[in-house]
């Protein structure tokens, strides 16, 4: 009877943790067999000049893997099968110089997807951008990097590299409610940090806060201020932008945001 009890306790513990979300890790798997092939990663567009940082010319990569409820990527990441085309690092590289160049820019970057997909693509165009006077800046949920610590080590080798480190929510409920996957993938991104720092690798936060309360947020940033104090420092607070499809989406789940930021403004919902 006892034995027949603690099996349906473990059912029900299985049960709920399937239930809880997917995995992203797997989820990386699945998406990088769509997505890249040898060298090669899908892109929906090589270069465009964005306003971040002071000014930045960014490439549009395809494949994701977390599913971010308020995420304004819409193709890149819901649909990789059909979106895009590959393009060598070469590839890549090329048009991003050109626009750099172009606009004066000395950030480049990918964006509107997650950029750890495919490591051997990703390095192969760090070490380009390593020959050249640019700093990439790759954009990252910290999945795969708090996943493996090797990876950041892998990073510390190239000198023209700056991490960006994306945390959706203030804490594990957040997390979950946000992008659907397993509450405790939450933990990845912090570990990430800790990799990269351990290894020298430059890199900064930047939290997702537009669902969080104030509470939340300062137990945010007491958790990134004991991995190491310098991070408030460098700490970018992010707030969602309701693109007419974002809006739409969070609008059938029921889950609007706290505050969001229009024409370059923080406004309370």
């Amino acid at each position: 009877m006892q034995q027949c009890m603690e099996q349906n306790r473990q059912k029900t513990k299985m049960e709920t943790h399937k239930m809880d979300g997917y995995d992203p890790i797997l989820l990386t798997k699945t998406t990088e067999k769509v997505v890249i092939d040898g060298n090669k990663r899908k892109y929906a567009r090589l270069a465009r000049s964005l306003r971040f940082y002071g000014g930045t010319t960014s490439a549009t990569e395809v494949g994701c893997n977390l599913r971010c409820k308020f995420c304004f990527s819409d193709k890149p990441v819901r649909k990789p099968h059909t979106t895009g085309r590959f393009y060598a690092p070469q590839q890549v590289f090329n048009a991003l110089e050109k626009n750099a160049k172009k606009h004066g820019h000395k950030l480049i970057s990918a964006s509107a997807s997650e950029g750890t997909l495919g490591k051997q693509h990703l390095f192969e165009l760090l070490e380009l951008v390593d020959k050249s006077d640019f700093i990439y800046v790759l954009e990252t949920n910290g999945m795969t990097l708090g996943h493996d610590p090797e990876f950041a080590k892998e990073l510390s080798r190239f000198k023209n590299l700056h991490v960006r480190v994306s945390i959706k929510g203030c804490n594990k409920e957040e997390y979950n409610q946000l992008t659907g996957a397993m509450s405790s993938s939450y933990d990845l991104p912090y570990k990430a940090l800790e990799h990269l720092m351990d290894a020298g690798v430059s890199c900064n936060v930047c939290l997702s806060i537009s669902f969080s309360s104030p509470e939340n947020i300062k137990k945010a940033e007491n958790r990134l201020s004991a991995i190491r104090p310098g991070l408030l420092k460098s700490l970018e607070k992010e707030h969602i932008t309701l693109f007419p499809k974002v809006f739409q989406r969070l609008q059938k789940l029921d889950m609007m945001p706290n505050t969001h930021r229009f024409l370059g403004k923080v406004r309370n919902m």
